[in-house]
């Protein structure tokens, strides 16, 4: 009888053990969010992934990689005089920020227009890796078009 009783006690710490975290669930409490001993006192804070932002990361990747390629194209635009090795490095980071680019979902049609002339002026249909670039166009193209006609 004492083995039966320490098993239901185990099974009621696992049980509560997973229920704990649920009790502080945003979805289950209003204004659940986390407290940090490193932010301000009085500071809360609620991670993108508890609220379901999915706007919000396709902004920061799309962001994020907007910056690196521009970063990327200024550094081309320095080196154009500088010896082949130097050159070819350099053009390999650009080319691989804009497929980077153009391979991250736009946050809006407005991207999405910059994003396909950038892919007409670099003519990425020639370069490798171009077709998971034309690809993610298609998808992007379906996506806008599906939020339109909704």
């Amino acid at each position: 009888m004492a083995v039966a009783e320490l098993n239901l006690s185990r099974r009621a710490l696992l049980g509560a053990a997973f229920v704990l975290p649920l009790s502080r669930h945003p979805e289950l409490v209003s204004g659940s969010t986390f407290l940090f001993p490193w932010l301000a006192p009085g500071t809360r804070w609620t991670p993108d992934q508890v609220r379901g932002d999915d706007l919000s990361r396709a902004v920061t990747k799309w962001d994020r990689a907007h910056t690196r390629f521009r970063n990327a194209e200024a550094a081309l635009a320095a080196v154009q005089g500088a010896d082949d090795v130097v050159f070819d490095r350099v053009l390999g980071r650009f080319n691989h920020a804009l497929r980077r680019l153009l391979r991250a979902p736009p946050p809006d049609p407005a991207a999405f227009a910059a994003k396909l002339a950038l892919a007409i002026e670099q003519e990425i249909w020639e370069l490798t890796g171009g077709e998971a670039c034309l690809a993610a166009l298609k998808r992007d193209a379906r996506r806008f078009a599906s939020l339109r006609s909704s």
